[in-house]
């Protein structure tokens, strides 16, 4: 097997008329690179090595598997890690690739998308094809490097869209929760207010199933046994420290029958 030319440089990023250029980098330990900044588009994938991505603003460390957003007009510079050069795959992509829809990729933020199997695998063979189909040239390679640029910033957006649904759904789990110990501590002076497990749900704006889950989440009861605890210590209590009557008490805690 061929060793790989090693650098000491980062590569020209020359883009050909169709707006995809897939360059591969493999970093001698000499390797420097001073701060870029281009018009384009920049997912450089981690085949080996680690190091540190720098921005203006930041620092993310990088390892094998991880994927780099560059947007364009983002200062940037990478810088090895001393015992380990990398091995980049660099996927360039000019602006006018997204001409159909030009606020596109206006939400792709720089920095990391750290290394998972399932994304790593089909990023690696994306870029490795795409390399191949770039050297091998032929009439159908700039419909076919655009196509499966396409493909990797889909797949980068879908993660991001995952990503923020999945925060999402934390906060909103986090806000019913408090919902939920609010309710529950009032429930202890307002057990009596209680008609049905329906009305409870629907009175704090969750579903019965979601409610009945949290309910039990918080409490380690059910909701029905919880509120009929409640009314039967109000009751002894009352029974303890009034002159009220049985009958009297009952009524108050909702036992009407």
């Amino acid at each position: 097997m061929t060793k790989p030319r090693l650098t000491d440089h980062a590569l020209q990023e020359d883009l050909p008329d169709w707006g995809v250029l897939v360059l591969e980098s493999h970093h001698s330990p000499q390797f420097a690179m001073e701060w870029r900044e281009h018009k384009f588009l920049k997912l450089v994938y981690v085949l080996r090595g680690r190091g540190v991505l720098e921005f203006k603003d930041r620092i993310h460390h990088f390892q094998e598997g991880d994927l780099i957003v560059v947007p364009a007009g983002t200062p940037n510079r990478i810088t090895d890690a001393p015992d380990a050069a990398s091995s980049l795959y660099i996927c360039c992509i000019a602006p006018r690739v997204f001409d159909f829809d030009p606020g596109l990729v206006t939400g792709l933020r720089s920095g990391l998308v750290p290394a998972s199997a399932h994304l790593s695998n089909r990023v690696a063979s994306q870029l490795r094809r795409m390399r191949h189909h770039q050297v091998a040239g032929g009439p159908i390679r700039p419909i076919s490097l655009v196509g499966s640029a396409l493909r990797l910033v889909e797949w980068v957006m879908q993660l991001g869209e995952s990503s923020s649904n999945l925060d999402a759904a934390r906060r909103l789990s986090s806000d019913d929760r408090e919902i939920m110990l609010d309710y529950v501590g009032r429930l202890a002076t307002e057990f009596y207010e209680a008609s049905t497990i329906d009305a409870a749900a629907s009175s704090i704006g969750l579903s019965r199933r979601a409610f009945t889950k949290l309910f039990h989440d918080v409490t380690g009861s059910t909701w029905l046994a919880h509120v009929r605890k409640l009314a039967i210590n109000h009751a002894k209590h009352q029974l303890a420290q009034t002159n009220l009557s049985i009958a009297s008490v009952a009524f108050e805690c909702g036992f009407n029958d």
